[in-house]
């Protein structure tokens, strides 16, 4: 089994923008973790400039309406790690569409992010109730470098070999109606790519 690539937690949650959206801080921590070593670059026999070039185009007609395909997301293995940190259990609502989450992917020979043009069914997922006692876990997989509503609206790309840095932020339901509530952020996790 490889070895887990990172794991750095980040405190809790980001201060709230404005008093009219605070919402309360939880003792919940966020990581990311990877589950493999590292990750192999395919550019479809394109180089990394020209792959990088091919979707960045391919962005830019997306997001204009255009009838174009995102291409695959790309396959990873990583675990988003909610934790509490505080002295009493915690009920945390997750899942369903409330909950979502946003990764950040920085580095290496660049990054592409574009919208993905799927339909998504129209009933709304409620969140469900978990308790945490302290020092206990959740654990939400991520197996496509994808993020947004469902996990799927928006993806990202590494544009070629390197070390990248990935951070994650995820908005928690505050109940289990769906209402909006605290985001939690993580440190940065490393993840590699090698050439083919």
């Amino acid at each position: 089994m490889p070895l887990l690539a990172a794991l750095l937690a980040v405190s809790a949650t980001a201060p709230p923008d404005d008093k009219k959206d605070a919402r309360p801080a939880l003792p919940v921590t966020l990581t990311v973790v990877s589950k493999a070593d590292k990750y192999v670059f395919d550019g479809g026999g394109l180089t990394p400039a020209e792959y990088k070039k091919a979707l960045e185009e391919r962005a830019k007609n997306i997001a204009k309406g255009a009838d174009v395909k995102a291409p695959k997301p790309l396959a990873v293995d990583l675990v988003l790690v909610l934790k509490n940190t505080g002295k009493d259990k915690l009920v945390l609502f997750v899942g369903g569409d409330p909950n979502v989450f946003t990764l950040e992917l920085a580095g290496g020979a660049g990054v592409v992010t574009m919208p993905n043009p799927v339909a998504f069914t129209e009933e709304f997922r409620a969140p469900r109730a978990v308790a945490l006692e302290p020092g206990g876990t959740y654990e939400v997989p991520v197996k496509v470098l994808a993020d947004g509503h469902r996990g799927l609206s928006r993806l990202v790309f590494w544009t070629g070999p390197g070390e990248y840095k990935l951070t994650a932020k995820y908005v928690l339901a505050a109940d289990a109606n769906g209402a909006k509530g605290p985001e939690v952020t993580s440190g940065p996790a490393k993840i590699v790519v090698a050439e083919k």
